[in-house]
């Protein structure tokens, strides 16, 4: 079976630009698990239902998945302490 895609948004890939990198070698293996298995990463509640995260040290990648179109969303990339509350505003901002 083929994997998925990951498609990551330049705004993403900027923020994973400016971490160290030990970190960004690490989310690189992680996009690539999340590409091979998008259901390795835990479901998101509230009003982040519908996305997934998946850990990286003390970093998260939260990400949604297209089945119809095998495409792995990187949603965001940041600290466990505030990728959360970055991506929810990401959302009220697209309303």
């Amino acid at each position: 079976m083929a994997g998925y895609r990951p498609q990551i948004g330049s705004e993403v890939a900027d923020a994973i630009r400016h971490l160290p990198p030990e970190v960004k070698r690490a989310l690189r293996a992680a996009i690539r698990a999340l590409a091979m298995n998008p259901a390795a990463g835990e479901p998101l509640h509230g009003e982040l239902h519908g996305r997934f995260k998946y850990r990286v040290r003390r970093y998260r990648v939260v990400y949604r998945v297209d089945r119809a179109a095998r495409v792995v969303h990187i949603v965001a990339v940041g600290h466990r302490r505030s990728v959360y509350e970055e991506v929810a505003e990401l959302l009220h901002s697209r309303k």
